[in-house]
Parts: C-alpha cells; sequence; structure tokens
C-alpha cells in the first residue's frame, strides 16, 4: 500500500512578489472595504479607518514577532487569527479610548462637562464594538492574507507528473 508521501513539514507562507506592491495594496483593500460601506456616514470614517489601521499595526506586529521567533505563519488561517485577535483587542479598547477622549473635548468645549462621559457608557458599547468588530476583522484578515501572501512552491516533485498511462 505505496500512498503518497507524507509531507515532513508544510513550509512556511512568503510574501508575494514584488513585495513592496502586494502589501500596501492588500493593507488597502482589507483596510478600506469597510470603509466603502460608510460613504454615507464621514465622521464614521475616520474611526473606521483608525480602528482598521490600529488592527493591522498590532497584527503585523504579532505576526512579525512569530515570524522573528522562527514560528513563521503555515496557513492563511494562522494570519486570519493573528488579524481577528488584534481585532477583539481594538475592538475591546476601543470604547474605552473614544469615551476618553470625548470626555476630554467635552471638558475643553465647557469644564465639567467630561464627567457625563463614563466607564459605564464605555461598558454598554464594548460587545457592539465586538459583534461589528471582529466579522470586520474576519473579512479584511482573508482580504489581506489572500492578496499578500502565497504559498512557496512546493520543493517535492509531484509523483503523478510522470505517469504514462497507456503505454
Amino acid at each position: 500500500m505505496n500512498g503518497p508521501p507524507v509531507p515532513q513539514r508544510i513550509p512556511p507562507l512568503t510574501w508575494r512578489r514584488p513585495s513592496l506592491v502586494f502589501t500596501p495594496i492588500a493593507l488597502a483593500l482589507a483596510i478600506g472595504w469597510p470603509l466603502m460601506l460608510l460613504q454615507n456616514a464621514p465622521d464614521m470614517l475616520k474611526f473606521a479607518l483608525l480602528a482598521g489601521g490600529s488592527v493591522f499595526a498590532l497584527a503585523l506586529l504579532t505576526m512579525g514577532v512569530a515570524w522573528a521567533g522562527g514560528r513563521a505563519p503555515r496557513t492563511r488561517r494562522e494570519v486570519v487569527g493573528h488579524v481577528v485577535a488584534a481585532g477583539a483587542v481594538v475592538a475591546l479598547v476601543g470604547p474605552f479610548a473614544l469615551t476618553r477622549i470625548l470626555a476630554a473635548v467635552a471638558d475643553y468645549d465647557q469644564a465639567g462637562s467630561g464627567a457625563a462621559f463614563n466607564i459605564g457608557m464605555a461598558a454598554a458599547v464594548t460587545p457592539l464594538a465586538l459583534v461589528i468588530g471582529l466579522p470586520v476583522a474576519l473579512v479584511s484578515g482573508l482580504v489581506f492574507a489572500s492578496i499578500a501572501l502565497m504559498r512557496p512552491a512546493s520543493a517535492e516533485p509531484d509523483e503523478r507528473a510522470d505517469v504514462q498511462p497507456f503505454r
């Protein structure tokens, strides 16, 4: 019973060449597609752009640390996992940061009015941020992984390439 050989090791993903072209294109599409959905809400565009940039900055940082540690991603699923995990962190932290920013702006406009923005408001919005942010991070991760990264060419020759069925 000779079946196909079992691969000993799955090679890590590589950056699509030329990476200076494909990586920015992948980032622009992955961060930009949610912005297309928010064309009628120009105030939300800035927050979506900030959130998307933060997610990818954190995801690329964690992927870089993994790559430097010798654990380069071997599947697109791992890359999407980095992006979704970063999306979860940004979705959890985002409402608290936004509440503090709004409180500071309100205090600047009228002293003492920033007290209306409290931690309870941020905690109330956090589940909504997760429900919206995680699917967006999943799709953005899929877009980024499929455009920027590719599987390397297999080092093992295909056994079926030299088969001649009718000899």
